[in-house]
């Protein structure tokens, strides 16, 4: 009898211990990890790698300025099943292409900006944020909130 309680408070414990720990994650909200400056900037560049993953998709960008320096900008955009719902993929954007990002810059003038569009060599406008529903928009033209 002994023996069947400490199995069941270990087992007890044991499953106690594992929700404790996997329960901040489940229960954390996600929010934008930087803030934004409510003005826009164009960027013209050439596309480093895309990464097309949740919570938001990231495109880094090659930027070069006018003594030929290049800064990487790390440019965040919404989710993939919203933009996927918007006709856009994996491959919409490549490495390699040239691009001009229009974007809402970091707010301590990091390299960071959150993406209003991207305009390819073509003049074609992709990813354009006034496209997404009403509480996806973001920036200037959106409701969102950017610090």
């Amino acid at each position: 009898m002994k023996r069947i309680f400490i199995t069941l408070a270990t087992c007890s414990f044991v499953l106690a211990a594992i929700l404790v720990l996997s329960s901040p994650p489940l229960l954390a909200h996600h929010g934008r990890g930087a803030t934004y400056a409510k003005t826009e900037l164009s960027l013209k560049g050439t596309v480093k790698e895309v990464l097309w993953r949740n919570p938001h998709i990231a495109i880094f960008l090659d930027v070069k300025d006018e003594t030929g320096k290049v800064t990487t900008w790390a440019i965040e955009h919404s989710n993939i099943s919203q933009l996927a719902r918007l006709g856009y993929s994996r491959t919409t954007l490549r490495a390699g292409m040239e691009v001009t990002a229009v974007v809402n810059p970091g707010a301590k003038g990091e390299p960071i900006g959150l993406c209003q569009k991207i305009i390819l060599a073509d003049g074609k406008e992709i990813f354009l944020r006034d496209s997404l529903p009403e509480e996806l928009q973001r920036g200037p033209r959106g409701v969102g909130k950017i610090d």
